[in-house]
């Protein structure tokens, strides 16, 4: 389940702008995911484990719609094409759904409530293990990261923002064709820059430089039509 946004964005869903071209009509399916995630986001709160959800909104170019259809893919995108299992593609709009959404709020008001979102802008990855209904994979992203934390420890630190590098091995069984289960652990690493340092009451100032999500994600396709 390798990945290819960039040029496949293009060429699968923006091809659609000269009204005097023959339109093809795809069969793409539609990635709906969505599941509970446990994150663990060490020394911006009172603790360290928390929750949330992720989610996994994108279309999906099955090696059978590239063999079938492939004489219609513009020659200079072909090349992207050779060697691939299959191909996550999504319209540009979709990077402004976050990957990963922490709502974490206090237990019985007596600790801090954190909330925030990581952006994952791009991955790529090799398949390490592939059989017709699973894949073991791994993925590597940069990501914009979000922290907001409600808590009496920190001292003007209540917003965070991270700039960094989301790693993730994921394994993902396919029941059938419209709908799979993944389980994944992601590990956040971010730049130690001033936009998300925080500093505990009487203590040095640090940096949030990592956190972990474990995911369960359940993954739903619709079959749905784009034109080329």
């Amino acid at each position: 389940m390798k990945k290819l946004t960039v040029p496949l964005l293009v060429a699968f869903f923006c091809l659609s702008a000269e009204a005097t071209r023959p339109v093809t009509q795809f069969e793409v399916p539609m990635n709906i995911g969505i599941g509970p995630t446990l994150f663990w986001i060490p020394g911006v709160a009172s603790r360290e484990a928390h929750t949330g959800f992720n989610l996994a909104p994108y279309g999906v170019i099955t090696p059978q719609t590239l063999e079938e259809n492939k004489e219609k893919i513009p020659i200079k995108y072909r090349k992207y094409l050779n060697s691939m299992r299959e191909i996550h593609v999504a319209p540009l709009w979709m990077i402004l759904i976050p990957q990963y959404v922490i709502v974490s709020p206090s237990v019985l008001g007596s600790d801090d409530a954190v909330y925030g979102a990581i952006w994952s802008l791009l991955s790529i990855g090799p398949e390490f293990y592939s059989t017709r209904n699973f894949v073991l994979e791994g993925k590597a992203s940069p990501t914009i990261s979000y922290l907001y934390i409600d808590s009496d420890n920190n001292e003007d630190t209540e917003n965070l923002i991270g700039l960094g590098a989301m790693f993730t091995l994921s394994a993902t069984y396919a029941f059938s064709e419209t709908t799979l289960l993944s389980l994944s652990y992601g590990h956040l690493l971010q730049l130690p820059l001033g936009i998300n340092e925080y500093k505990p009451e009487n203590k040095v100032a640090k940096h949030w430089y990592q956190a972990g999500a474990l995911s369960l994600t359940l993954h739903i396709r619709i079959p749905t039509e784009q034109s080329l």
